[in-house]
């Protein structure tokens, strides 16, 4: 497809472009499917993660079940599958842990976006703003929002977010 183009300046608040190779067919959204006045070159995952004009906004509803999605057809069958973020690479989460797949996947259709538990998430990778909801990855990607509900915490985050690619550096976080 094409290249990673970034938000102005004033508005990116990612560390780096967007991955340009994203998992789960995510790199297919080419345009910024939100109601917030981005730039109409940025894809979905540039104006969603990366642009505080769509911070209020979330990707589509329901997207992890589009047919060119289907994010429960990609997961791993063998163990928990480890999300990225999708501008550095770090690893977000690991799901599912201490749920069935069945039970992850129902969380996830009750809400209409990827939710996890608390022992999925990396938590030296993702910062929580408990007050606002707003969750974020410390390389500066916007994730999704912090839900609780009567479960306990639930984090559910914008697929288009967390499907990068793990760095390959001496740097990376395990």
């Amino acid at each position: 497809l094409r290249g990673s183009i970034r938000p102005p300046v004033e508005f990116d608040t990612c560390s780096a472009r967007v991955q340009p190779s994203l998992r789960y067919g995510i790199s297919g959204r080419a345009s910024p499917d939100v109601p917030a006045p981005v730039d109409a070159s940025e894809s979905l995952a540039e104006a969603v993660c990366c642009d505080v004009r769509a911070r209020p906004f979330a990707e589509p509803q329901f997207m992890f079940a589009a047919p060119d999605i289907s994010l429960f057809l990609r997961l791993d069958p063998t163990g928990p599958t480890t999300f990225y973020d999708s501008v550095c690479g770090i690893p977000l989460f690991r799901a599912p842990l201490n749920r069935t797949v069945a039970a992850f996947r129902k969380d996830t259709e009750e809400h209409g976006w990827p939710s996890f538990r608390s022992a999925e998430v990396v938590l030296e990778n993702v910062l929580t703003d408990e007050s606002t909801g707003l969750v974020s990855s410390k390389c500066g990607t916007h994730l999704g929002t912090y839900l609780p509900d009567d479960m306990g915490p639930r984090w559910c985050m914008d697929l288009s977010c967390i499907a990068g690619r793990p760095i390959e550096s001496s740097s990376a976080v395990a």
